[in-house]
């Protein structure tokens, strides 16, 4: 009787034993499940697959970028290199020496007005600048007063950029900031000024502020008239981790890149961004300095990368 009962105590203390130590398996087995769903995944490239893409990496690196204000604007003649040919008497232009698009210098006769006050000796027009003609607004034998415009000139190699501002930004722009601005003629290249003056008056509808950009244009590509997409430099992050925008992708609402571990094995990894600007990206968290992030070619990685979890989830 006392052997019989100390054979069943010992069995239920084994029993509880095997329990314990399942309990403990089971615990430990479903912390490795957990820690493996926190882990990032991995995206593993064969040579077939490399084949078929061409990847292309960049390193994160410590940089600088240039917070900009964009606005819209158009290319007008610089006013202060700009000239109207008028006659100083009343009578009857008899000869016009140049027509649109000619360079004259300043001095030159650019044509000829009849009137009696000079008693048969024609009026002299001459051009008060140097420039192009870009108005032409008379023609011969026609009867021309003091008010008459016959030529505008104006020089196109020093031209103005004038563009609009929001009243609540004018506190972001002064005389002296760099400024870029693309046109449509143009597509891709950027052209380069200078703010040079911010206006005095907000306009009481648009509640806009006018701003002017010097802008040389030697080569007379840019034409007054065109319109701009422009943009201004106003402050500058410094010391900041920097990535280009090709590298950053959306999956299920959250930012990632992609870090090549080696040539066939590539991290998926959350990022949060911060300021933006031509291309390139300010990284707050998830990545470190020296890292290589996927800038091309990154699409491959992505699509194995959600096989692998449609295939999970099977």
């Amino acid at each position: 009787m006392k052997s019989s009962l100390i054979r069943s105590l010992a069995a239920v203390l084994a029993l509880a034993a095997v329990n314990g130590c399942a309990k403990k398996a089971a615990e430990a087995q479903s912390e490795t499940k957990a820690e493996a769903s926190h882990q990032e995944p991995i995206v593993h490239l064969t040579k077939e697959n490399l084949a078929h893409v061409s990847l292309k990496t960049e390193t994160v690196t410590r940089g600088s970028l240039e917070m900009t204000l964009k606005a819209v604007g158009r290319v007008s003649e610089n006013l202060n290199k700009t000239a109207r040919v008028t006659s100083t008497l009343e009578g009857r232009l008899i000869q016009l020496n140049c027509d649109l698009n000619d360079r004259v210098k300043a001095g030159e006769v650019v044509g000829l007005v009849q009137t009696p006050e000079l008693l048969g000796k024609p009026l002299e027009l001459k051009a008060p600048i140097d420039g192009i003609i870009t108005v032409r607004r008379s023609t011969v034998g026609e009867l021309i007063d003091k008010e008459t415009e016959i030529y505008t000139l104006s020089d196109p190699a020093d031209l103005w950029l004038l563009a609009e501002i929001k009243e609540r930004d004018l506190g972001a722009v002064h005389v002296g900031q760099e400024a870029e601005f693309t046109v449509l003629a143009y597509p891709g290249e950027r052209f380069h000024g200078k703010v040079v003056l911010v206006g005095n008056r907000v306009e009481l509808e648009s509640r806009t502020l006018e701003i002017r950009i010097a802008v040389a244009n030697t080569d007379g590509r840019l034409k007054p008239g065109m319109f701009a997409d422009v943009e201004i430099a106003t402050t500058a992050i410094n010391d900041v981790l920097v990535i280009s925008d090709q590298a950053l992708h959306t999956l299920e609402n959250e930012q990632i890149v992609f870090v090549a571990l080696s040539d066939t094995k590539f991290e998926k990894r959350m990022v949060k961004i911060g300021q933006e600007q031509r291309g390139r990206m300010q990284v707050l968290d998830g990545l470190k300095e020296g890292e290589r992030v996927v800038t091309e070619g990154s699409f491959i990685l992505k699509s194995e990368l959600l096989k692998g979890e449609l295939g999970e989830e099977d």
